[in-house]
């Protein structure tokens, strides 16, 4: 039977005790008899003293120790229960927790490695990282690792083979410091991510198909499913914008109602899908004829609107529906038939016939059927004034080519701002028409008689040498750094002689290549493959590249980028609805963050007020052209400008 732990420390306390009684005994008795004088002082006293005095301090350092041993042992105790409760957490956590010395190697491991990779807990210890994790995934972790034993707590993910799936695990090391601050091992915590992960993805992807569905669900709000033209709604309110703007400033606007002669003829007798793609060809033709600044609505069955906003006066809808009704005389390939189809047009005019869209749309289709009683494939202003002087309008094309034989086409610019600096950075070509009898006339109202009589390529080759040596020319006066910019149409684009007219202007003026900026409309990129060669081939010949009208919705940054663009212009449109209109606003911003974000140069167009610009410094947009800065001029009229280089 085991003594009791306490019985030796008992029996020396005792044993102490008594030598301590004996030897005070005899102390007692041989003082009593010193100081009777009946004996002298022994000297077996002194012996007495230090037995009884070793025995004291024995007993004492008996039970000193004893306390000692219990303080001991109670520590150990706890800690043995500390170290059970940590390694029972440790266990029962769904995450892997190890420690790890300074040869990668395991000390310590808790019982989630056994379900992971399959080994025993007990054979878990001196293995190393390598052995655990396979050679593939530690070369991956390496890196992070010897940072942890370089001293730098780090975190990490992992993908992990798991069978035939993967695990991604979020990965903790924690550096393990001796006090003179050496780096034992570390402490390592992996988490499996792995569902958290596809979680994310999950909803990432659900957030993406709720953009995507609100989107759509906004689009076909206002647009014609068929065709994807705006519908009557958006034009509504697109035409409620444009009448407002012209009365505000004074300016002049006009309603196209069209309808197609013949679609009846065609539904009927070739079927219903031969019509359809019958009207989707002719909206294609239609927005291939308009300016991006104009806009092209299907109103219903096979009726459209279009939208002329800014016009000089009415005779430019005048040219615009004569350029109309040559397109869409043009014959169709639907399939296996060739499909004739033409259209009657009727125009009514902001402000000659009202300022009210919805009696402006009915006074515009009853001017249709105007053109319809007088024979079709042709169009009928609703004023009569109005159809009396669009007769002249065969008259002008006769005037066009003499006039441009005798150099009656000058170019005006209008500067750029930079509104950071209020510099000048840059210039807008501009073409215009000195008409001897008409006066100067913008060239909305020539340039669609310039196409089809054959012009538009000369008269454009003719303004890219005209603006490259006016810009030498500047350049020469010392006002630089600047660029010239030029405008060139979809149909320029697509008859492949751009780049060389540009290459020879550049050539010819001397003008360095950076600083020619030829502006084309985003409406030109709904068809790219006819005219990425062009594209490729400007940037090439060291010329920059700028999307004109940006936002309406035909091309996509990335696509920009694979064309090497320089710069977007926002929309007009959308300049015209900031600050006030929300939902304008709104995009106006998220367009010129992207294109910023991008490295796209952004400049807006038409700034006509104060707010505007500010809203656009606010957004961003650092470059800037319109009347709120300086108008349009000659070179002449310019040159102080440009000198002084700054914004009024």
């Amino acid at each position: 039977m085991p003594r009791p732990p306490f019985l030796a420390p008992l029996l020396i306390i005792v044993g102490a005790a008594l030598l301590i009684l004996t030897a005070g005994a005899e102390i007692a008795e041989a003082t009593r008899a010193w100081l009777k004088g009946r004996a002298a002082l022994p000297k077996e006293l002194i012996l007495h003293a230090l037995i009884a005095g070793a025995a004291l301090l024995l007993a004492a350092a008996v039970l000193m120790t004893r306390r000692s041993v219990r303080q001991t042992v109670a520590a150990e105790s706890a800690l043995r229960e500390s170290e059970e409760r940590l390694r029972l957490i440790a266990n029962n956590v769904p995450a892997l927790i190890s420690y790890i010395d300074r040869d990668q190697r395991y000390r310590f491991s808790n019982r989630t490695y056994d379900d992971w990779f399959g080994i025993a807990h007990q054979e878990m210890h001196g293995r190393s990282l390598a052995e655990i994790f396979g050679e593939e995934t530690y070369a991956r972790m390496r890196g992070e690792i010897e940072r942890c034993l370089g001293g730098a707590a780090v975190e990490f993910e992992l993908s992990i083979a798991d069978g035939e799936r993967r695990r991604t695990l979020q990965v903790a090391c924690v550096p393990h410091l001796a006090a003179e601050g050496d780096v034992l091992g570390f402490y390592l915590l992996a988490n499996d991510v792995t569902a958290l992960k596809q979680a994310q993805e999950d909803l990432r992807f659900a957030a993406i198909q709720l953009q995507h569905d609100a989107r759509r669900l906004e689009f076909l709000a206002h647009h014609d499913t068929l065709t994807g033209l705006p519908n009557r709604a958006m034009f509504t309110d697109r035409a409620r914008e444009a009448v407002a703007h012209a009365r505000r400033h004074d300016k002049t606007a006009a309603f196209l109602f069209l309808d197609m002669d013949n679609f009846k003829q065609v539904n009927d007798g070739l079927g219903h899908e031969v019509g359809d793609e019958l009207l989707k060809l002719m909206a294609a033709r239609l927005r291939a004829s308009v300016r991006g600044d104009d806009f092209v609505a299907r109103i219903g069955g096979d009726e459209f609107c279009v939208l002329l906003q800014d016009i000089a006066e009415p005779r430019e809808a005048a040219a615009v529906a004569q350029k109309l009704l040559h397109e869409l005389g043009k014959p169709y390939r639907v399939g296996l038939h060739d499909v004739l189809s033409g259209a009657s047009i009727g125009i009514a005019c902001v402000p000659q016939d009202g300022d009210e869209v919805g009696t402006l749309m009915r006074l515009a289709d009853h001017a249709m059927y105007r053109a319809k009683e007088l024979g079709r494939n042709g169009y009928q202003f609703f004023s009569g004034v109005l159809n009396d002087s669009a007769a002249a309008a065969a008259e002008l094309a006769d005037e066009l080519r003499s006039g441009f034989e005798r150099g009656e086409l000058y170019l005006v610019y209008q500067p750029r701002f930079d509104i950071g600096t209020r510099q000048v950075v840059g210039a807008e070509a501009l073409l215009r028409w000195r008409h001897p009898r008409h006066g100067v006339l913008a060239p909305e109202a020539f340039l669609p008689l310039a196409d089809d009589i054959g012009l538009l390529g000369p008269v454009g080759a003719w303004t890219l040498r005209e603006a490259c040596r006016q810009g030498r020319r500047w350049l020469d006066a010392g006002i630089r750094p600047f660029s010239v910019v030029v405008n060139a149409s979809a149909r320029q684009l697509r008859s492949g002689a751009l780049a060389a007219q540009a290459r020879a202007a550049l050539e010819e003026s001397g003008l360095p290549p950076e600083a020619l900026l030829i502006e084309i409309p985003e409406t030109a990129l709904r068809q790219l493959e006819p005219i990425e060669q062009t594209l490729r081939a400007i940037t090439a010949c060291g010329a920059r590249l700028s999307i004109d009208d940006f936002g309406t919705g035909y091309s996509s940054l990335p696509m920009l980028q694979r064309l090497r663009a320089n710069a977007v212009c926002i929309d007009s449109s959308l300049i015209a609805g900031v600050p006030h209109d929300a939902e304008r606003a709104g995009l106006a911003r998220a367009l010129i963050a992207l294109a910023r974000g991008l490295n796209f140069d952004v400049v807006a167009k038409g700034v006509e007020t104060q707010a505007q610009r500010d809203f656009l410094v606010e957004a961003g947009c650092r470059v800037c052209q319109g009347e709120l800065f300086a108008p349009a001029g000659t070179a002449d009229q310019l040159e102080p400008l440009l000198r002084a280089r700054r914004a009024a």
